[in-house]
């Protein structure tokens, strides 16, 4: 038994030497076939590389456009909510926003109110949005009002519906990257 190691350990031994003394080395087809499969696993790396910069670049920008119109959006929103306001009127797309006015007692002790309506600070129109990030434009912007409820004495004068605000965003370094957003108000 120890005969028949020391042999297949001789043989081993004398393989290998062959096979360091051998100058052969690698054959152009097996240095063409690994510089194939590198290239082709090289190209798939890159691909997934790019595909997913893109992406992320991608949901970067929308992520941004987003902020910013829920920064416009809330910026009026704030705006109408701090206004007390009983009506609104719309000349050549401005909204202007009324509250009615202070009520007065009559000498004979009767409540009246002289003038009805009386204009608040507030006015809303498509200059009224800037956008707080300077890498973002306004491309269009629409106000408009939806179901409106009029003051049956005062025709002119909105007292309830909804103010619908659309706009298109972009990033001022690629205006194909144009983004619809849509909100409604109620009043």
């Amino acid at each position: 038994m120890r005969l028949c190691a020391n042999r297949s350990l001789k043989r081993l031994y004398r393989q290998l030497n062959d096979q360091k003394n051998r100058e052969d080395g690698f054959t152009l087809v097996e240095l063409l076939v690994t510089v194939v499969v590198a290239s082709i696993l090289s190209g798939v790396i890159i691909t997934a590389f790019i595909t997913g910069t893109l992406g992320f670049q991608m949901t970067n920008e929308t992520s941004e456009l987003r902020s910013e119109a829920d920064y416009l959006i809330a910026s009026v929103l704030s705006d109408v909510n701090r206004t007390e306001f009983d009506a609104v009127t719309e000349v050549d797309a401005t909204f202007q926003f009324h509250r009615l006015s202070t009520p007065d007692i009559s000498e004979a002790g009767m409540i009246y109110r002289e003038a009805g309506y009386v204009s608040t600070d507030l006015t809303l129109s498509a200059d009224s949005f800037t956008p707080s990030n300077p890498q973002i434009s306004i491309e269009r912007l629409t106000i408009q009002l939806r179901d409106p409820v009029f003051d049956p004495r005062r025709p002119s004068y909105m007292t309830g519906g909804l103010i619908e605000i659309e706009m298109d965003l972009s990033q001022t370094n690629d205006s194909d990257s144009v983004t619809t957003f849509e909100s409604t108000i109620p009043f």
